[in-house]
């Protein structure tokens, strides 16, 4: 897990950064009322769980379905890390339709979501094997 999030964020981070953050972060900064723009390190340290934990259960999912998925392994993992968008950005449209703000918002998040939901599968489907049978060595 602690893999993934690294890949999240240094490779997410290359392509986030100048496609989708600038309009993300202009939308947020656009409307101060709703968002803080200036993070203190408790709003770090719970922002970077939340995330871990949207991972993890993207991965545990994996590992509960995989054994009846087909295909390569890559395509293994985002079979499942795409439903897991999906689900993502269900919820996000959800609350779209709940708060005044602009709705850009959204479109720039699940936007991001796509890019990092797909590095993320990526990753996870190349680690997962190689973690996955060490561990499963070392514990027969």
């Amino acid at each position: 897990m602690i893999l993934l999030n690294i890949v999240r964020y240094f490779v997410g981070g290359l392509i986030e950064s100048p496609l989708i953050l600038p309009q993300l972060f202009a939308t947020m900064e656009a409307e101060p009322a709703y968002f803080a723009t200036s993070f203190e390190t408790l709003d770090w340290v719970t922002s970077y769980f939340y995330n871990f934990m949207m991972w993890l259960a993207a991965v545990w999912v994996y590992h509960l379905v995989r054994p009846v998925l087909t295909g390569h392994e890559v395509l293994r993992s985002l079979k499942v890390f795409g439903l897991m968008w999906l689900f993502f950005a269900s919820v996000s449209a959800v609350y779209m339709n709940h708060y005044s703000h602009s709705k850009w918002l959204y479109f720039w998040n699940v936007l991001d979501a796509v890019v990092v939901f797909t590095i993320v599968g990526v990753a996870n489907g190349m680690l997962y094997p190689c973690l996955m049978n060490r561990r499963s060595e070392s514990v027969r």
